[in-house]
């Protein structure tokens, strides 16, 4: 981190891209390898994670929340209800990010019908 902050204007540039290509990845596989264990820990680190800063500086992190509504394969109840709480964190941004509340609203419109109790629950926040 600290070469990333000296570093001229360009190359931090590119030093952000080198660090944003290895921690994406790895929070892919976390994500779906969430247990019971580690999930309100996961929700703390994207809630902090996001608290108090611009929308606009934060859409590699609000993509990759996108990325889970638009991951259509229901695997377990546990996991589905793991993205929709990942997903919650989001209202942290409110008003500021209108077309990711849409496209989640159209997702959550179409498994409004979900087998599962505690996902429709979720759904339903």
């Amino acid at each position: 981190l600290n070469i990333l902050i000296h570093e001229k204007t360009k190359e931090k540039y590119e030093g952000c891209h080198r660090v944003a290509a290895v921690i994406v990845p790895g929070m892919i596989r976390v994500c779906a390898n969430l247990s019971p264990e580690t999930l309100s820990y996961w929700g703390a680190c994207f809630k902090f994670a996001m608290e108090d800063l611009d929308p606009r500086r934060m859409y590699r992190l609000i993509e990759f929340i996108r990325t889970l509504i638009n991951n259509k394969t229901i695997v377990n109840t546990f996991l589905e209800t793991s993205r929709w709480f990942l997903v919650l964190k989001l209202t942290i941004f409110e008003w500021c990010i209108p077309a990711l509340w849409c496209a989640i609203n159209e997702y959550a419109k179409e498994i409004l019908d979900h087998p599962y109790k505690v996902v429709r629950e979720y759904i339903a926040k």
